[in-house]
């Protein structure tokens, strides 16, 4: 069948990057230096006459296409390729359309050139390249009409585009079976420019991958000399009809990079000698002169496109050459000091130590974007966001605010197959601030499900808050009901921890009802923890305050007040621990009870109150003295006490 064919499989990431290596002839070069092989050179053999009918080419813009060669071929037949053209082709990939687009095609892929064929007869009176005007439209190869902005390159005739430039041909010049006559077009455009309009087009191509590495310009004119001698081979019909145009604008000048062969050396780790350097570099069409420990190395133009720029690059090529394998493993050179201890970095294994081995909460790690739909299921608004320019996917289209849009998501998707969920990311948030950089902080927030309707989750983030400000010895907060609540959070199941100068550092707060509904979890609680931890962290470092064990025992008393409803436990037991801030050690809540023989409007409390003297075991007398003090406390917060003797 003929289907016998061998590949070569090059297992290097760096080729992705070097714009040489993307055509087989390039490959090709490589590989002969590397196996200390002969290389041999594309010379088409076509001529190319010195008069006749030639393209007319304008280029306005040589900053974004310093080279433009276009050539006349007429006498065309279009017919399908030969059968060995098309084997070619579809080895690497390519599909078949016919012979005139075939042999553009095998171009780019043998020398990695991209190349374009326009119908003659739907080129009016030249060809101009330049920006496009506004809201300019051109139907593409693909059979989509794309509108474009005056950023994007085009070539016109001088009626309308005929191709996005670097991108894709138009379908109003494109070749069919009556075309008879084709301008070949051999170009070089800017690689920011393509890689752009790329971007903002959704249109990546076979062209766009080249163009954005940087082409040498010189390749244009080897690529359209070699397209003209296989159209001529296998249409001999066709004629070239004058000579190539050739507008250019860049320079050519030879680059030279100064190689110090001892710091070569030393880098590499291995004592090579100036003679095998320059042997190594003149196998790769490198041209070295000696100056003494230094060469002078005259880059070729096919790797002077952003690829060697410096010293070291040229060092690279010497290292590879030579064998990374070949290279001895010795230990570097480890400096006196150690380095600086990374504080955030340990203080953000010891969050995870808390979070994940003592509170059993599973880590979650999400993109730092979200998209306009995460940002109204949590009924946010875009104030505040930074929207990127060249946004991947239509949910990665905002810098986060938060964490917690993200995190829903994953109960949502845990809400699947698990009744309950205990998750928790650390990850930095961005709020736009001014025009320059956003206010970038580090935040571990968490997320607490489980089924049904209960406040459990909500006091176990609080339990978590407490643990995480002892984990940490950082000086007690405040505690205050939010009252600049997130949009997402529920209005009154909410708490704040504030610090001496009122700035929030924590926050905890039931998820709102409607966010709950948008997200499938209308059916289950959820509860969050949000601390700031890039402020948290700048909180001095409180020094632990040990005390002696006490020797005299502790008496313990009971308490229980009907309170009304609205009252808040802190203010009860705040109440209790000022009747006597020295003797009373303790207070503990023990329940809450609302229900039978207890008013709608109140609740009872009940409390354990500990008692307890450094220096002398307490007296039943001081015991009633403080007790009684704890009861008009209680009455001033408008509490009457359970089982009080009047």
């Amino acid at each position: 069948l003929g289907l016998d064919d061998i590949v070569l499989e090059f297992d290097n990431k760096s080729l992705t990057h070097r714009p040489d290596l993307w055509g087989h002839y390039g490959i090709a070069r490589e590989v002969a230096a590397i196996t200390e092989s002969k290389f041999k050179t594309l010379e088409p053999k076509v001529e190319i006459p010195s008069s006749g009918k030639a393209p007319k080419v304008e280029i306005k813009d040589y900053k974004l296409c310093p080279r433009y060669c276009g050539l006349i071929i007429e006498n065309i037949k279009v017919e399908d390729s030969p059968d060995w053209l098309k084997k070619h082709l579809t080895a690497v990939g390519h599909g078949t359309h016919n012979n005139i687009v075939d042999v553009t095609n095998y171009v780019l892929a043998e020398l990695g050139q991209p190349m374009h064929a326009f119908d003659e007869n739907f080129i009016k009176k030249g060809i101009t390249v330049r920006r496009a005007k506004a809201k300019e439209k051109i139907t593409t190869l693909d059979d989509k009409t794309r509108q474009l902005s005056k950023d994007t390159l085009v070539i016109a005739d001088h009626e309308k585009p005929v191709a996005i430039a670097g991108v894709m041909g138009g379908e109003n010049s494109e070749i069919n079976e009556k075309t008879t006559s084709i301008i070949l077009e051999s170009a070089n455009f800017n690689a920011g420019s393509v890689r752009r309009t790329s971007t903002k087009l959704g249109l990546r191509t076979e062209s766009v991958q080249r163009f954005e590495k940087s082409l040498d310009p010189n390749l244009a004119e080897l690529a359209i000399k070699r397209a003209a001698e296989l159209i001529l081979r296998i249409c001999p019909s066709a004629k070239i009809a004058g000579p190539i145009t050739d507008i250019k604008d860049f320079e050519n000048k030879d680059i030279v990079v100064d190689l110090d062969t001892n710091k070569a050396r030393s880098k590499i780790g291995v004592d090579i000698s100036s003679k095998d350097m320059k042997k190594m570099l003149e196998k790769l069409n490198f041209k070295t002169t000696e100056q003494g420990k230094i060469l002078k190395v005259t880059l070729p133009s096919f790797r002077a496109t952003k690829d060697i720029d410096i010293e070291d690059d040229l060092i690279e090529e010497i290292a590879r050459m030579y064998g990374y394998e070949n290279i001895p493993a010795t230990l570097p050179k480890l400096p006196t000091r150690l380095p600086e201890e990374n504080t955030e970095r340990f203080k953000k294994h010891r969050a995870r130590e808390l979070l994940s081995y003592g509170l059993g909460f599973n880590e979650a790690y999400n993109y730092s974007f979200y998209g306009q739909k995460e940002i109204a299921n949590c009924l946010m608004t875009e104030e505040g966001h930074i929207k990127l320019l060249n946004y991947l996917s239509e949910d990665q289209t905002h810098l986060r605010t938060t964490l917690v849009p993200n995190l829903l998501k994953n109960l949502a998707e845990n809400v699947k197959h698990f009744s309950s969920s205990k998750i928790y990311e650390i990850g930095r948030t961005y709020k736009e601030i001014g025009k320059y950089m956003p206010l970038e902080e580090k935040r571990i927030t968490g997320a607490i499900l489980v089924k049904g309707k209960t406040d459990e989750p909500f006091y176990e983030a609080k339990g978590v808050v407490d643990s995480f400000l002892n984990k940490f010895n950082l000086p007690k907060m405040k505690k205050a009901k939010e009252v600049d609540n997130a949009p997402y959070a529920h209005p009154v199941k909410a708490l704040s921890y504030i610090d001496q100068n009122a700035q929030t550092l924590a926050k905890i707060f039931t998820i709102h009802p409607s966010v709950a509904k948008n997200h499938g979890l209308e059916n289950h609680s959820a509860a969050f923890f949000d601390l700031n931890f890039t402020e948290l962290m700048k909180l001095e470092r409180q020094a632990r305050k040990y005390k002696k064990i006490p020797k005299f025992p502790s008496i313990q008393i009971d308490i229980s007040v009907i309170v009304d409803q609205r009252t808040e436990v802190r203010e009860i037991k705040n109440a209790i621990q000022k009747a006597d801030q020295n003797l009373i050690t303790d207070v503990t809540l023990l329940e809450i009870y609302q229900g039978e023989n207890i008013a709608k409007d109140k609740k009872s409390t009940a409390f354990k109150v500990t008692l307890q003297a450094l220096d002398r075991t307490l007296t039943d007398e001081e015991m009633l003295t403080v007790q009684g003090v704890i009861f008009k406390n209680l009455e001033k917060l408008g509490g009457r006490i359970r089982g009080k003797k009047s």
